[in-house]
């Protein structure tokens, strides 16, 4: 292991959760929100995910995830990814503080692609 992967290891807070408990809260109806940057998604992401600013989830949960949608469902678990879990670890008290229900992907997309899930690149899908 690496001075970055340690680094990252020691710098991501417990607590997250496992790829297939990821799936299984998605498949739940759950929201997945991906916290990287435009350009990061753009090379790579999970399908289906949200891009979203952090700074935007600091500010309303609500506005930055749902975007106005009158059909979201805010009691659904929203599922926060980036590349390591380092970024998403450290925004879910934000998003938790604000009422919701949050939780990350330990090990973020490293952990994705290494349990065999796939990432497809390209921007994020316009809203209607």
């Amino acid at each position: 292991m690496g001075l970055r992967e340690r680094l990252i290891n020691k710098m991501t807070p417990d607590g997250g959760i496992s790829v297939d408990d990821a799936l299984n809260l998605l498949a739940r109806g759950g929201v997945l929100v991906d916290v990287r940057g435009l350009k990061e998604y753009e090379s790579g992401h999970v399908p289906g995910a949200r891009l979203v600013d952090v700074r935007a989830l600091a500010e309303n949960v609500m506005d930055a995830v749902y975007e106005g949608d009158p059909f979201a469902e805010p009691d659904k678990t929203i599922v926060l990814i980036c590349d390591t879990g380092l970024r998403s670890g450290h925004a879910v008290k934000m998003v938790r503080d604000q009422g919701f229900t949050c939780e990350f992907v330990d090990g973020g997309l490293v952990a994705w692609r290494d349990a065999g899930q796939i990432l497809i690149p390209g921007p994020p899908r316009k809203r209607i």
